[in-house]
């Protein structure tokens, strides 16, 4: 893990291409590598939220740091683009195909919030170790039609 600004990794998306998402998460894990698979999912998930999110509302290429403190447990992801509009989290309707990265972004982080940053913006999350919401799955012989419990 890193424990200051001075070790934190940079993932750079360009303006004009297909943001290389799975790329992006396999670079969190390599930047981030002590992170339990709980927290890691969390970050991945948040990570990439932001990520296509600047790349699809923001300006200029996209820039990705992280970095992770060990006391307490946790990460810190920054997307920068060179656009002006803030983002903000809406409730979709359940039947609208998108607009939920941010409200997720909300509910995995302790914190998360929006700064000015030259030109453009930085959104940041903080994600606290554990923070992931995915239980682990018992695994079973069989499916089963109706689970009352599903993971």
């Amino acid at each position: 893990m890193s424990s200051g600004p001075e070790d934190r990794s940079v993932f750079v998306i360009e303006p004009d291409a297909v943001p290389p998402l799975s790329a992006l998460r396999r670079w969190t894990a390599r930047v981030l590598p002590l992170l339990g698979a709980d927290h890691l999912w969390a970050v991945q998930l948040v990570v990439t939220e932001l990520a296509t999110n600047a790349h699809e509302h923001g300006a200029g290429p996209v820039t990705v740091t992280a970095s992770a403190d060990p006391f307490p447990c946790s990460a810190l992801l920054e997307v920068h683009d060179d656009g002006g509009e803030r983002p903000e989290p809406a409730d979709s309707d359940p039947e609208t195909p998108r607009g939920r990265g941010l409200v997720l972004v909300r509910d995995l982080s302790r914190i998360w919030g929006v700064r000015s940053a030259g030109p453009g913006k930085t959104v940041w999350a903080r994600i606290d170790c554990g923070s992931g919401t995915i239980r682990p799955c018992t695994v079973r012989a069989e499916p089963i039609a109706m689970d009352p419990e599903p993971c």
